[in-house]
């Protein structure tokens, strides 16, 4: 994106802020500080850019590929989509002078893309939480994820279908309002050599899930073998 702008209006003072940029010691604010007093025209970055900036002289704001936090592997999906969108266009037009927003996407007939643009947050409420009542997902319940990894896929994936016997047996006659899926290989399946699997669990984070949950564990870590290192992440922000 930066080639292209440099490209199209050679004369366009452009600041680039990304990781690489901001690695320095105070990089983020001297940058914004330099734009903000008008030492650029064009400030290009990733989503960092999309909050909480107040710049008076900004009318124009563009998203680009607005489609591809759509797809990512979470329920928060289309309600993290519509946040970054909705602050994006807030960023433009916050003078004096109109503002204007462009969102390129490859999907604009979809609810959270138009939404988004009309700034319609009832609207998206009313059909997130029907979703979410429909499936079944926070906040009508908690989301516990039990990660399993380790360097030998075959171990881990025996490792997380051992833990799921001894959930099953756990919680056979508890009672509690729990609903199992997996084991399953994550969305990545391999990160820094490393094989990964996980069982999800939706739940009701009471002390009584808290204390099942610490008992198994303190049992699996007695019997199992050594191979895979074991973790519970609940509500987890990330990919699940």
């Amino acid at each position: 994106a930066e080639e292209i702008l440099i490209k199209e209006m050679p004369s366009a003072r452009i600041l680039r802020m990304d990781f690489d940029t901001t690695a320095g010691r105070s990089a983020h604010e001297r940058l914004l500080g330099a734009f903000g007093r008008g030492e650029y025209d064009i400030l290009l970055g990733t989503q960092m850019v999309a909050k909480g900036l107040d710049f008076p002289n900004v009318t124009l704001v563009g998203v680009l590929s607005a489609d591809l936090s759509l797809y990512a592997n979470h329920f928060r999906a289309t309600e993290r989509t519509f946040s970054l969108l909705t602050q994006v266009i807030g960023r433009a037009g916050r003078g004096n002078i109109a503002g204007r927003a462009v969102i390129q996407t490859l999907t604009p007939d979809h609810d959270t893309i138009r939404l988004s643009a009309a700034q319609d947050s009832d609207t998206f409420y009313a059909h997130e939480i029907g979703l979410r009542k429909a499936l079944l997902y926070p906040p009508l319940c908690d989301i516990c994820e039990i990660g399993f990894s380790g360097s030998a896929e075959e171990k881990v994936q025996a490792d997380s279908q051992k833990f799921m016997h001894y959930l099953f047996h756990a919680f056979l006659n508890t009672h509690l309002p729990i609903r199992v899926m997996g084991p399953l290989s994550a969305s990545i399946l391999k990160v820094n050599n490393r094989y990964r699997y996980h069982i999800i669990i939706k739940c009701r984070n009471d002390k009584q899930l808290r204390r099942q949950l610490a008992r198994i564990l303190k049992e699996f870590g007695k019997k199992k073998t050594r191979g895979s290192a074991v973790y519970v992440d609940m509500n987890p922000l990330g990919n699940i």
